[in-house]
């Protein structure tokens, strides 16, 4: 673990006097002029999951530091003289952290900073709770200006753009973002920090060090033991377990294509009942690829995430048949996507099954071979039933 040096200003400035526990860090001290991101970016601590993404074309490059800035810095104990920043180059893009938050709540994000001469001065920093929209409505950001090298203002607001004017990196600006009143920031797997920068800045260079995410404890009242899905037919079927719910809300259930952007497709109201609680939700069956997740509400506003179920039922089969054109023998090759038993069948253009027997599938792929010589000659369907179905069309010679 790391100690801090110095009181960060943003626990005084920001935090109630509630204990505060360090949930991510990264200081960045991989080794002098590191040039791999996959380092750079590895947190060097964290609870859980954290990751950050730069979608920028310029360089991310990491520089010793070596003047100690005892205003802001969380210094290593095995280096307390030196440490290390990381640089973000032009042309820029966003600066995205992604730092789950779950376990605890009233998080503050905090961070030092400078930019070079040609550097983006002006940054907007916003926040997702659920990967789809960014905000930053609600967050507080304290911004302590050092501009060449002593304090020269502290600037508080509710808006997420700050202007920098240090130039020299001793010491760094302080910048520190409160979410303690956004309850969607609490317990939240999916939370998400985000800076985008100058667009008029296309050379030059923002500089990090000692990004912090900390937050007091949370022991989440309800437990979700489980969340599952499958497809029967022409429903989805959602079923999840919880324990120990109190004071919860709703459950309201969320659908994507694409993992990112998700929308409501229905929501369950909290039974809050001690002990084992189950439930279920049917939606109709998805025709491509989709990702279900469960949007858990507090009474007080506070919002979690379960995991993802992914279901699909087109996927579930994907039948072919040959040869086509067939005279004496069909061969059916069927791709599935778990162990099923399944019903296989030729039907006439009169829809009368001609032919069927039950096939034991697993996961992957499947053949199957149909005798055919005794049909007579026409266009027949093969139709295969599982908790879906599939149909293709073949021509007896």
């Amino acid at each position: 673990m790391k100690k801090i040096s110095t009181l960060l200003f943003v626990v005084i400035a920001l935090s109630a006097s509630a204990q505060r526990t360090l949930i991510h860090y990264w200081n960045f001290n991989a080794a002098p002029a590191v040039t791999d991101t996959s380092v750079l970016f590895k947190p060097t601590f964290t609870t859980t999951g954290a990751s950050l993404n730069y979608a920028g074309t310029g360089a991310v490059t990491s520089f010793a530091f070596t003047t100690p800035d005892s205003t802001n810095q969380r210094l290593p104990e095995t280096d307390p003289t030196t440490m290390n920043y990381i640089k973000v180059a032009g042309p820029y893009g966003p600066f995205t952290w992604t730092i789950p938050t779950t376990g605890f709540k009233n998080i503050i994000v905090s961070f030092a900073i400078y930019s070079s001469s040609k550097g983006s001065k002006i940054n907007t920093i916003t926040y997702t709770l659920d990967g789809k929209k960014w905000d930053s409505a609600g967050m507080i950001m304290v911004h302590n200006d050092y501009g060449s090298g002593s304090l020269v203002s502290k600037t508080t607001t509710g808006k997420g753009t700050y202007i920098l004017t240090n130039l020299t990196g001793t010491p760094m600006d302080s910048i520190g973002l409160d979410f303690s009143n956004i309850p969607g920031a609490n317990n939240n797997p999916l939370f998400q920090v985000q800076t985008t920068f100058d667009p008029a800045a296309t050379a030059g260079n923002d500089r990090y060090n000692n990004l912090a995410v900390d937050g007091i404890p949370s022991t989440l009242a309800l437990s979700l033991q489980s969340f599952t899905g499958s497809i029967a037919g022409t429903q989805a079927n959602l079923n999840w377990n919880t324990l120990n719910e109190v004071n919860t809300k709703s459950f309201t259930i969320e659908a994507s294509t694409d993992r990112v952007n998700f929308s409501k497709v229905g929501s369950v109201p909290a039974k809050n009942i001690a002990g084992l609680n189950s439930y279920n939700f049917n939606v109709a069956s998805p025709t491509a690829t989709t990702y279900y997740r469960l949007k858990i509400t507090d009474k007080n506003g506070s919002v979690s995430y379960s995991s993802i179920v992914v279901l699909n039922s087109a996927a579930s089969f994907k039948l072919n048949v040959f040869p086509n054109p067939a005279q004496n023998v069909l061969n059916v090759t069927v791709v599935n996507n778990k162990n099923k038993t399944a019903l296989v069948q030729v039907v006439n253009t009169l829809g009368k099954v001609v032919k069927q027997q039950t096939v034991q599938l697993v996961v992957g792929t499947n053949s199957v071979s149909l005798a055919i010589d005794d049909l007579a000659r026409g266009s027949y369907t093969v139709v295969i039933k599982g908790d879906t179905m599939q149909q293709k069309q073949f021509i007896k010679n």
